[in-house]
């Protein structure tokens, strides 16, 4: 039985380098990986196979490898990929097209039609396809985010079109019912009224002003002031769950994964992406984050499933980042993957998507854009 493994410093400069080796064939083959076969592989291991053998045996008996049989090659062990996250991994390059084309789903054009959720998937799917894995975004608390704008227009007889504009020049729609028509002169009066009470203001504190000021007097007095306060709070008062919060992209590509080809493992892990407390779980519960050796920012952190609560991803891995919201609130973005992912590509390009949205989520613009609105529909 193999014992518990060493702190990782005590490994001899030979072994760190077999175990990197092993890992990195592992990641590339999904196949046990024999000392043969690790010797013609890499080349830069300059020792005979019966020397490569028995310094693997040596990583066994530590708990870094494992094998199904005698004479099957060895496989690497949970611990092995702390190490090799550790310490071991070196940081992947990405193309220039790659970098262009996650860059892209954040640049400005078109994005004075597009919310904040849309972004945020768009970015997903893009990473996701470009990283082969499933993607994980968390919404950053919608309390942060900072009101610039809000316009409302009528779209049926007693339903009104509320438009708001975040500071970030990010636009969120909500179909609001009313109890009587209201006409689009009224209805820019009241959007002019709520603009000047709130601009600037985070969501945290516009809720808290609205009610404050239909608590005085010459708000009960006016019709239009009242109105406009009620609909402006119909327009913010979003309430989000943390499964809310909580968007995926591409769970599909792991079944392309040997290690999910098993029926009921794959059925097993579909069942965990859509039940999204789960994955919060695997999130929030993770005993050990770690950050890499791959990794340039301070926030990057790699999850493994083994780490967490969660029995359903014990066989996952999750590589996350932070992004910044507009008034310094943090969402995250990750791939989610098998433990034997390739951390010297998925780091960088996690890195990546999260300075993109940083760029563009945290970065207020001093020239927000009036929000698109459709045409009148109304005759």
């Amino acid at each position: 039985m193999s014992s518990k493994p060493r702190n990782p410093v005590e490994l001899s400069e030979r072994q760190r380098a077999i175990l990197q080796a092993v890992v990195e064939d592992y990641i590339a083959t999904a196949e046990p990986v024999g000392s043969r076969t690790l010797t013609k592989r890499n080349r830069e291991i300059d020792l005979s196979p019966a020397t490569v053998r028995n310094a693997m045996a040596d990583l066994e008996d530590l708990g870094y490898l494992s094998a199904t049989h005698a004479s099957a090659g060895r496989v690497p062990t949970v611990e092995a990929f702390r190490v090799y996250v550790e310490q071991l991994a070196q940081r992947g390059r990405i193309s220039p097209r790659e970098k262009e084309i996650i860059e892209a789903v954040t640049s400005s054009q078109g994005l004075e039609s597009r919310g904040i959720s849309q972004i945020l998937q768009e970015t997903g799917r893009v990473l996701s396809m470009v990283a082969n894995h499933a993607t994980l975004l968390l919404m950053p608390s919608f309390d942060e985010v900072v009101f610039s704008d809000i316009e409302f227009i009528p779209v049926r007889e007693r339903h009104v079109l509320a438009v708001f504009v975040a500071r970030s020049g990010l636009v969120q729609h909500r179909v609001l019912e009313v109890e009587f028509p209201v006409d689009r002169n009224e209805l820019r009066k009241m959007s002019n009224y709520l603009k000047g009470l709130l601009t600037g203001k985070a969501l945290r504190d516009v809720r808290q002003a609205i009610l404050d000021e239909m608590r005085q007097e010459r708000a009960q007095a006016d019709e239009m002031m009242r109105f406009a306060l009620v609909l402006g709070e119909k327009t913010l008062s979003i309430e989000t769950t943390p499964a809310d919060a909580i968007l995926v992209e591409g769970e599909r590509s792991l079944l392309d994964q040997p290690e999910f080809a098993d029926i009921g493992k794959m059925r097993e892990l579909l069942r965990a992406f859509e039940e999204k407390t789960v994955l919060l779980r695997l999130l929030e519960a993770a005993a050990r984050p770690m950050v890499s050796t791959a990794a340039k920012r301070l926030d990057t952190q790699v999850l493994l499933g083994a780490d967490g609560q969660a029995r359903e991803l014990r066989d996952l891995a999750v590589v996350m980042a932070t992004y910044q919201g507009e008034s310094g609130s943090a969402g995250h973005v990750g791939v989610v993957g098998p433990v034997r992912m390739d951390y010297s590509r998925v780091i960088p390009l996690v890195e990546l998507a999260a300075s993109a949205l940083s760029k563009k989520l945290g970065t207020p613009s001093d020239d927000a854009p009036e929000p698109t609105v459709p045409p009148d529909p109304l005759p």
